[in-house]
């Protein structure tokens, strides 16, 4: 069984190291496979290891408010906040999709009890910690300058979803620079359901084109129930997508 955990803090520690040679303030944030109801390294990768479908959502970077960067991997989810209630609530309906699960049919306890369970995996592209919004500009020239450490990382979690998170109409190609970037750099996404679902047939994964979870834009529900209608617009067309992956 290989071990992801591992190799995970392997990547995170040399790039860690490399991050404290480019910055003035180094506040490096860590992340990869959540741990899960607080169990032990070999607990989660085995978790990991054996998910029928893995869950990964990529983020731009840590919100700190100037403050120090913290783990992903041991945050307590607080709902009060919009970006942790998009996550959890989209992460249910991602794994209820057959068949889809609406906004209103679940509960804040349901939804927060199906993070602490289930498969997931969260990282930022920029570890460097920022503040409430970072411009593509800044975002690109990161994922330039760590583009080794995020291909490392990415590859490693081998994830089966793959949710980007930082959709933006200024952006050409996808209009999410994160997506594109995956697309420029390790899979061959193709456009499958609008502009919500992109897939790899050649390594059967998914890219979902998706707003930054603090998205003001539209509300909440919307970003649910359009995401959702989407993935299983998705898994109707492709039924074999929600058998085990891993065989």
């Amino acid at each position: 069984m290989k071990d992801y955990v591992t190799e995970n803090d392997q990547i995170l520690n040399e790039w860690k190291q490399f991050n404290a040679t480019q910055e003035a303030f180094p506040n490096f944030s860590w992340d990869g496979i959540i741990n899960n109801n607080e169990k032990d390294a070999n607990d989660v990768n085995k978790m990991w290891s054996n998910a029928p479908i893995r869950f990964l959502f990529i983020t731009k970077d840590q919100n700190t408010k100037e403050e120090d960067a913290w783990d992903v991997r041991e945050e307590n989810v607080d709902l009060s906040y919009l970006f942790n209630r998009n996550l959890v609530y989209l992460f249910y309906g991602l794994t209820h999709i057959q068949p889809m699960v609406g906004y209103d049919d679940f509960t804040n306890d349901e939804a927060i009890a199906n993070y602490n369970e289930s498969p997931i995996a969260r990282i930022n592209v920029k570890k460097q910690a920022g503040s409430s919004s970072v411009s593509n500009q800044v975002l690109a020239k990161y994922l330039e300058r760590d583009k080794d450490f995020i291909i490392k990382q990415i590859t490693n979690l081998d994830a089966d979803v793959l949710v980007c998170c930082g959709f933006s109409e200024s952006v050409a190609d996808s209009g999410n620079l994160i997506l594109n970037f995956l697309n420029d750099n390790i899979y061959h996404f193709q456009r499958e359901v609008d502009n919500w679902i992109y897939y790899d047939a050649e390594r059967n994964k998914i890219a979902i084109n998706a707003w930054h979870l603090s998205y003001r834009g539209v509300s909440s529900k919307y970003f649910y129930e359009e995401l959702m209608i989407a993935y299983q617009k998705f898994v109707q067309n492709h039924p074999e997508f929600l058998e085990s992956h891993r065989k």
